[in-house]
């Protein structure tokens, strides 16, 4: 299988939602800007993966700093196991490295059992969490979300 990673433009954006969902454009997760990167896997020209990171401000008293935080990570089902997701996650740690980031973070649900598994086998900090209050995700307002942020000295 020849996975090419690219980018991701306007044109692969349309793409993206196309074969994962309004979701992606609801929930933001594809944003732009200075000390971003958006990157997508594709298999003959098709999407079959993606990743965002964005600059995350610390909170008070250290919010002077920014490290970067990825967004997003998502793989066709067809095609995880395959390397992909850590391929992806590769070239966000390249970009947040080479732009000055100190760290790069993460999290998820304990439902991400293959993110779970990959950022472990990527060698990320790992910490439970359980959070309670507004979420993105329709049905989870106030309701308590478990799972773990990951961080990795870049």
């Amino acid at each position: 299988m020849n996975i090419i990673y690219k980018e991701i433009d306007e044109k692969i954006e349309v793409s993206i939602i196309k074969e994962f969902g309004s979701w992606v454009s609801d929930c933001n997760c594809l944003i732009r800007g200075k000390g971003c990167y958006l990157i997508a896997a594709l298999s003959n020209d098709k999407v079959v993966g993606f990743a965002a990171l964005h600059p995350e401000q610390w909170i008070a008293p250290l919010e002077q700093y920014f490290d970067a935080f990825i967004e997003v990570i998502e793989v066709n089902e067809k095609y995880q196991k395959q390397g992909i997701g850590s391929k992806l996650v590769e070239k966000l740690e390249k970009f947040a490295k080479s732009y000055g980031y100190y760290q790069i973070r993460a999290w998820s649900s304990i439902e991400c059992i293959s993110a779970l598994k990959m950022f472990y086998k990527l060698q990320y900090c790992m910490c439970p969490a359980a959070m309670l209050g507004t979420s993105v995700l329709h049905g989870y307002e106030n309701k308590q979300i478990v799972g773990y942020y990951y961080a990795k000295l870049l």
